[in-house]
């Protein structure tokens, strides 16, 4: 994330389909490509959500997609 200026941390927990990290996928773009914010996004199924997103690398714990941070959200969480 970039040092500085406004930052946001959002936790989605994939339930049932791909509305739950749908929405806070374009929140999550939308918060960093059009009002300049450092966002990650933690997210507990990357499976589901490399399904949504195909650039999404389901086997790394972090990464960037689209100027956003990914994050696997463990179940241990500190």
């Amino acid at each position: 994330m970039k040092p500085g200026g406004n930052t946001c941390d959002i936790f989605c927990t994939v339930v049932d389909n791909y509305g739950d990290i749908g929405v806070s996928w374009r929140l999550a773009r939308q918060l960093a490509n059009e009002h300049g914010m450092a966002v990650r996004l933690w997210v507990d199924e990357l499976t589901s959500f490399a399904r949504l997103c195909p650039a999404v690398d389901a086997m790394l714990d972090a990464q960037y997609q689209q100027a956003v941070e990914v994050r696997r959200w463990p179940a241990e969480f500190p």
